[in-house]
């Protein structure tokens, strides 16, 4: 499953980098496939349950620093295997070239 998750911590200012960059610390240590992006991060995960002990995980390296962190979930379960890149490959292999 490609799954893209944003964290946004709410309470700490306009800079989040820092958090984020714990964040992903986190989704390191987990050994999981990622791609950061502008806007979040994708992840290809086994199960939502393996997602839902990442999310767990992510909240407790944030607890001390955030009074409040928000989180978007979004979701691509295919019923094969698939690549993290599998759809920018698509888009781009019908444009002609590379992004």
């Amino acid at each position: 499953m490609i799954v893209e998750l944003s964290v946004v911590p709410i309470g700490v200012g306009e800079s989040l980098s820092s958090y984020v960059a714990k964040a992903v610390k986190v989704i390191e240590k987990s050994g999981l496939e990622y791609r950061i992006t502008a806007m979040g991060t994708i992840l290809k995960v086994n199960s939502f349950e393996e997602l839902g002990k990442l999310v767990d995980e992510i909240i407790k390296s944030l607890r001390d620093d955030c009074p409040r962190v928000y989180i978007v979930v979004k979701a691509d379960e295919r019923f094969r295997d698939v690549e993290i890149d599998y759809k920018v490959k698509s888009v781009e292999d019908k444009l002609g070239r590379s992004l």
